[in-house]
């Protein structure tokens, strides 16, 4: 029951970021600082986010060390406020390799638990989060949606044509 309940939640975490890389198509890469409001969320960042909480989840759950550099905690991290400087962030193409790489980890280590691991609940503050480690892929799933929903608001502001309806 456990490896079906993950198989599930993976499977709405890659549908999840597939739509997450088809909104990032047609996005210029100078304009991946672009604020439609001031202070809201921009590409960048967005992208920087969603590699940083697979890496933090990870991270924290299987007892790895984070795989990215310090600076993304600074950048990234739930609470940190973007800034329309594109010189204060990596690349576009690091920033995509490490959305790409830190979900790979995750995903390999979700694979690798057993049926006892994946049903026994997440420790501390995460279990606010879900209720067991199967249980973390839909919710990191929403979390990516939420996220998506403001990238296809930047899409808009920048003329881009939607990518659904």
């Amino acid at each position: 029951m456990a490896h079906q309940l993950l198989e599930a939640g993976l499977t709405t975490m890659e549908f999840a970021r597939g739509n997450t890389f088809s909104f990032l198509e047609e996005v210029p890469e100078d304009k991946w600082c672009h604020q439609p409001i001031p202070d809201c969320n921009h590409t960048a960042w967005i992208v920087g986010h969603l590699a940083a909480t697979d890496d933090y989840f990870l991270s924290t759950l299987s007892g790895r060390p984070s795989c990215l550099p310090e600076r993304f905690k600074e950048l990234f991290a739930m609470g940190s406020k973007p800034v329309g400087d594109s010189s204060a962030y990596p690349s576009p193409s690091e920033l995509k390799a490490k959305l790409s790489g830190c979900r790979e980890d995750l995903v390999a280590w979700l694979k690798s638990l057993d049926e006892t691991k994946l049903l026994s609940p997440l420790p501390g503050d995460l279990a606010n989060f879900a209720p067991s480690h199967a249980a973390l892929c839909p919710v990191l799933a929403w979390h990516e949606g939420l996220h998506g929903g403001q990238l296809t608001m930047i899409r808009k502001a920048l003329g881009i044509a939607p990518k659904f309806g």
